[in-house]
């Protein structure tokens, strides 16, 4: 949500041998004990699991083969009522349709967020014009959507597939098996938050949005996470993660 025009982010690291952290990380799963994490996550599962019959768990996803896999074996193996939320893509293809019809008819149910097209079409574009990031706004509503619904649900617990980590972002993230609340949380001041590069005071004030019109894009609440308990947890984490296995 700091995010302005000009400013360099740090990449995807290579160390003095030229590897890169995915790889690193790649060669350090090989040595982590899978069964003393699984172990982690049952204890997980058991204290969010409710007794009712309710859902306990949201997970976020398309349908693709990560998502997919995250619901399966929360539901069917941990016994855990997990409920689905999506953020969609602005064209469907086919193949992403039919994946996502699947995963329904699998036996879940799903809240999908379909945006304010005007809105996610001038973020969009800013994005593109400000950062040459067009795709930071799908980004935005992908990452922060399950934290929101798990406030609005009261459902505290929130599992992803994988982590970004695993695949270029800080190394360091994949040492803990929750993200942090910095990435989905933050006091509403709005002329410090930046949605495609143009701060969110500046869209309602130029373009005319409103704060509902940009809720959906803005980070969380603090005190509403705190007040639930939001916990976001990733499964590669407690699962060893091989994306070609996973499909």
């Amino acid at each position: 949500f700091k995010n302005k025009p000009g400013e360099i982010k740090k990449a995807i690291f290579f160390d003095e041998h030229g590897v890169c952290d995915a790889c690193n990380f790649a060669e350090k799963k090989k040595s982590i004990d899978w069964s003393d994490r699984e172990r982690e996550l049952k204890a997980l599962c058991d204290r969010h699991r409710r007794s009712d019959g309710r859902y306990d768990v949201v997970v976020p996803g398309s349908g693709g083969k990560d998502s997919v896999m995250a619901a399966h074996v929360l539901k069917y193996k941990y016994g855990m009522n997990p409920i689905l939320v999506t953020w969609p893509p602005a064209i469907y293809t086919d193949i992403g349709r039919r994946n996502f019809d699947a995963w329904i008819n699998a036996g879940f149910a799903n809240y999908t967020y379909h945006q304010n097209k005007k809105v996610h079409r001038t973020l969009t574009r800013l994005a593109f014009e400000k950062l040459c990031h067009p795709f930071q706004p799908f980004i935005l509503g992908q990452k922060n959507l399950a934290p929101k619904m798990s406030a609005l649900l009261d459902i505290p617990l929130v599992i992803f597939g994988e982590n970004e980590a695993e695949y270029g972002n800080a190394i360091q993230d994949n040492d803990k098996p929750t993200r942090d609340p910095k990435y989905y949380t933050a006091e509403n001041q709005m002329a410090d938050l930046y949605l495609g590069g143009v701060s969110a005071q500046q869209l309602m004030e130029e373009y005319k949005f409103t704060m509902a019109d940009l809720e959906a894009y803005l980070p969380v609440d603090p005190y509403r996470i705190e007040k639930v308990g939001t916990e976001v947890h990733y499964l590669g984490y407690y699962l060893k993660w091989h994306p070609q296995e996973t499909y």
